[in-house]
């Protein structure tokens, strides 16, 4: 009796990535790696196809020559380390040639394309291989800059109602954006001071549950909305898929970055200074500022310390984040401009009661 061998397609392994992740995300960077990989192979005139058979000859063989593997899979790290103007991509619309990617991404794009090949191929490359033969760009990090005061009240006094209310949340709890998206209202405890917010280990990143609040500032902002919201009723979106949700909401914080001209990215990073992240990262800053770094942690979910810290009493998290709660407010902060206004304001209402005092006096002497 002959043994048949499993094998494994590519839908096989895409299917198994969003498996293995429960993110449409990671299985569209896993697309992305194989036609990135497939734009290479062309570059050399060959097809995906011919280059994965050379690769199981040279693997196949009665000593395998990883070298050769790796150095043709270093050479796929240069193609996406520069420029291909000769590359178009999308010929048919919004025409576009190919950009140098970076470290991160390129990254990215080999661990799913090595995934691939053992996978798929029985191609194994190990740690070492790699180590030896591969080698990737060096990732020059730009040290993040904190979001302003004045900044967030810019964004938030120009973002509709709705995403007002999710600007506050995100800023006040910590939330990554896919997890404020995944919110019905039952996830609200309204009857708790501050209000809390309980979050599903099926709607975390790390897939651990956990529970956050939002100021009262927050709540203010949210109440309209949640009036006409059922319990079971999802709060800031009306997309079923989360990730569909969260791309069509960093698209919106887009537009909205560029109407307000805040469109500076860091250099050679494709990242903007502005982005939906920095109101995590302000929760997170002055968080740790008021409780230190396993406090904020605890609550943004930050998973190193999170089943360390939570075995604090409830009640005892609550009350520290009722002394951390001024800290975030926005709308309640005077920026100096606002403070500037304030005192014009008022040096006009005075020099206006001096000049109705003044005319009433001539009044008085007329008669």
């Amino acid at each position: 009796m002959s043994l048949t061998l499993e094998k494994f397609t590519e839908q096989d392994w895409l299917n198994r990535m969003y498996r293995k992740s429960e993110s449409k995300r990671t299985k569209d960077s896993a697309i992305t790696s194989l036609s990135m990989f497939d734009l290479f192979c062309k570059y050399q005139n060959l097809t995906k196809e011919q280059v994965i058979e050379k690769y199981q000859e040279l693997f196949n063989q009665n000593k395998p020559d990883i070298r050769s593997i790796c150095l043709s899979l270093d050479k796929f790290i240069q193609f996406l380390d520069q420029e291909h103007e000769e590359i178009i991509l999308n010929p048919k619309w919004a025409p576009s040639t190919f950009k140098r990617k970076s470290p991160g991404t390129i990254k990215v794009y080999f661990g799913f394309v090595k995934s691939y090949l053992r996978i798929c191929h029985g191609i194994k490359i190990t740690t070492e291989d790699i180590q030896d033969y591969v080698n990737f760009p060096k990732n020059r990090k730009e040290p993040r800059r904190p979001i302003s005061i004045e900044v967030l009240k810019k964004i938030f006094n120009n973002a509709s109602p709705e995403r007002r209310a999710l600007y506050y949340t995100l800023v006040s709890s910590g939330m990554r954006i896919s997890e404020a998206l995944s919110l019905t209202k039952k996830n609200f405890h309204f009857d708790e001071n501050p209000v809390r917010i309980t979050l599903e280990a099926d709607n975390t990143k790390t897939k651990e549950g956990r529970e956050t609040y939002i100021t009262s500032e927050a709540y203010e902002k949210l109440k309209p909305i949640l009036e006409g919201k059922t319990h079971n009723e999802l709060v800031f979106t009306n997309y079923d898929n989360v990730d569909d949700a969260v791309v069509n909401e960093e698209q919106n914080f887009g537009y909205l970055r560029k109407t307000l001209g805040m469109t500076e990215k860091y250099p050679n990073s494709s990242r903007y200074v502005v982005n939906l992240h920095c109101l995590r990262a302000y929760f997170h800053t002055k968080a740790s500022q008021k409780h230190g770094s396993d406090y904020a942690n605890a609550l943004d979910g930050h998973g190193a310390y999170l089943k360390q810290y939570y075995r604090e009493d409830p009640q005892e998290r609550a009350k520290k984040y009722k002394e951390l709660e001024s800290s975030l407010f926005i709308e309640s902060i005077q920026i100096e401009s606002e403070k500037t206004k304030d005192k014009i304001i008022e040096n006009l209402q005075s020099q206006m009661e001096k000049l109705q005092a003044k005319m009433m006096r001539i009044e008085l002497l007329n008669d």
